[in-house]
């Protein structure tokens, strides 16, 4: 009996078996064993949440510190820190004076703000992630890599999503068009009322409100920022001047039409 139990027990008793079922030493040693057989507590249970607790507050104070600078920056962006320099100029007092440009340049400032915090608050809050798996001796290659992977599986599960995101970012950077510009986009045309990372909102000459994704614009016509001379010459105005000269030209016909009952 006693060599059949050895045998049996022979596997758990071999070197490489006992460091498998054994915690690794990587893992921080809360508690140990006494000279006298008790339980003791090591200072890795004082140094280890200290540690922790240290990387928690400076990630909180790091992306408080990062989001007061871009919405500082985006503010002052907004209220015409850029402008007041163009003011110099005629053109550039023309430009500040414009309120749909004011409009434009502040919605711009803020999306890209946006964009810029919450980028921020990923890359941090990935890295506090795994500056906390490594105090708690976690292998983090496996955990990177199994991100990795998961990374990939979203990208291909939300292909859509993240090409109206890419679209978005690239359009507001390049600045195509803004907040009150009348835009083609093939598809919709109208006033721009809203500017988004995945969705752009139009306004109709009807009234119609459209939401336009990001990633099915593929040709883009900003009617606004057109030459005026261009457009003059080829005798195409915009919807505000055709209102105007049929305004205009009913105007004419009302007078002349008094004046024809006076006679």
């Amino acid at each position: 009996m006693p060599i059949l139990t050895s045998y049996l027990l022979s596997p758990f008793s071999h070197p490489l078996s006992s460091r498998l079922l054994s915690p690794p030493d990587a893992f921080p040693t809360f508690f140990r064993t006494g000279n006298d057989g008790k339980l003791e507590v090591t200072d890795q249970i004082v140094v280890v949440p200290a540690r922790i607790a240290g990387l928690i507050i400076g990630f909180f104070v790091l992306r408080w510190l990062l989001h007061k600078v871009i919405r500082r920056f985006a503010r002052r962006t907004g209220n015409g820190a850029v402008a007041g320099v163009l003011a110099k100029s005629k053109r550039g007092q023309e430009f500040v004076e414009n309120t749909l440009a004011n409009e434009r340049r502040s919605q711009r400032a803020e999306t890209i703000a946006s964009l810029l915090t919450s980028t921020v608050t990923i890359v941090l809050t990935a890295v506090l992630v795994v500056m906390v798996l490594a105090e708690l001796g976690f292998n983090i290659l496996p955990v990177i890599a199994s991100a990795s992977i998961i990374g990939v599986a979203l990208g291909f599960g939300a292909q859509t999503l993240v090409k109206d995101f890419l679209a978005g970012v690239f359009m507001i950077f390049e600045d195509q068009y803004g907040v009150g510009d009348l835009i083609d986009m093939e598809k919709a045309t109208g006033t721009v009322v809203a500017v988004g990372l995945r969705i752009t909102t139009l306004r109709g000459e009807d009234g119609t409100t459209w939401y336009v994704r990001n990633g099915e614009v593929v040709r883009i016509g900003n009617l606004t920022t057109r030459d005026p001379d261009s457009a003059a010459s080829s005798g195409v105005g915009s919807a505000t001047e055709k209102e105007e000269q049929a305004a205009t030209g009913d105007e004419s016909v009302a007078s002349g039409t008094q004046d024809e009952a006076r006679g």
